[in-house]
């Protein structure tokens, strides 16, 4: 079945269809009346079932990570809701609930739709499908059955707990090779949190810079989202600090077009550098008030970096950084995005 897409033409007038937006009055919180109309498809259509498969197919072979558990019968109901315009977002809300409960994090749960959309379309879900996805995802319905402190099932990053424990070993590496944590590492924060997101809003923003943090700095970064759209990322000092921040920058931009959710984040995004402690207690110490506050206070705050007027590849001639050892010399860099006027509500994230 590789290579072969069934296009259904009629799909691309679906989301300005009074039907498509048309929810049921038991669709939120609770969802049950959509679960009632879950089917299986081996009884229908054949050009649904043919569907069904390009969906798995594009989603397995490009982001689900499971190949197992990618099924549920919140699927056939998507698939049917779809070709026939009819009930589309009840439908996606009942797959968020399903993708919850099994302990998919919102970013997989995004994309999978995503995949849905490139096979029927050719294009993007309407903004309206992804926000019912993130409601169903965020429901109390859709609570994870078995809690964790690893991952953040937002924005599919470690949590800062976990972090934590890597810097442990990150600590432990730099002093076997004969340096310090304070002279060999900092600490890259962001904040691109603004007030009155709407809870789905902040799911997908959480979905869209966890995946910047992984496309700037590579799947496996040393990296953490401490909630409340703050998010920090460990980074070995030099000058590649200045190119992997405008990466970042250019990243968070592409990633929250591609997810609609580009009025939910703040711009520029605000990014700042965290000289390293060399003690791992206050490492830690100081993560957590990042946490609780994501401006830094006048007596301890970081480097601030700022986006320049003009845009050299990477920041190349950016070649230090005052109050970080080793990087000398940049010492006339405004604030990169403006400092927020209050610390952002700090809001814990749901575990997967």
């Amino acid at each position: 079945m590789h290579g072969l897409i069934h296009r259904f033409p009629r799909l691309p007038s679906l989301r300005n269809s009074a039907s498509f937006f048309t929810r049921s009055n038991a669709s939120s919180p609770g969802v049950s009346a959509v679960s009632s109309v879950v089917t299986s498809l081996e009884a229908t259509d054949p050009a649904l079932l043919l569907l069904r498969e390009q969906w798995r197919e594009q989603s397995l072979r490009t982001i689900w990570l499971r190949s197992g558990d990618w099924f549920h019968p919140a699927v056939d109901s998507v698939v049917q809701a779809v070709t026939s315009d009819d009930g589309v977002l009840d439908a996606v809300e009942t797959l968020g609930v399903a993708r919850a409960t099994h302990g998919v994090g919102v970013g997989e749960t995004i994309d999978d739709l995503s995949c849905l959309y490139r096979v029927v379309e050719g294009g993007a879900p309407p903004l309206e499908a992804v926000r019912a996805l993130c409601e169903g995802w965020a429901s109390p319905a859709g609570a994870p059955l078995i809690p964790g402190t690893c991952m953040d099932p937002e924005s599919g990053l470690p949590t800062l707990e976990y972090l934590s424990v890597r810097l442990v070993e990150e600590f432990s590496t730099v002093r076997r090779n004969g340096g310090s944590p304070a002279q060999d590492l900092t600490l890259v924060l962001v904040d691109v949190a603004k007030d009155g997101i709407a809870p789905w809003n902040r799911l997908a923003r959480s979905a869209a810079v966890g995946r910047a943090i992984e496309v700037a700095f590579g799947v496996g970064h040393p990296a953490a989202s401490l909630g409340g759209g703050v998010f920090a990322v460990l980074q070995p000092s030099g000058p590649a600090v200045a190119d992997a921040i405008a990466r970042l920058s250019r990243e968070i931009d592409v990633q929250g077009e591609e997810l609609g959710v580009t009025d939910a984040l703040r711009h520029p995004p605000r990014i700042w550098l965290e000289a390293m402690p060399d003690d791992h207690h206050a490492a830690v110490a100081l993560l957590t008030r990042r946490r609780s506050s994501a401006h830094p206070p006048a007596e301890d705050a970081g480097t601030l970096l700022a986006k320049p007027s003009f845009d050299p590849p990477g920041l190349s001639g950016l070649s230090g950084l005052p109050g970080l050892p080793g990087l000398p010399g940049m010492s006339a860099l405004p604030p990169f995005g403006p400092a927020p006027l209050d610390p952002p509500n700090p809001r814990p994230s749901p575990e997967a």
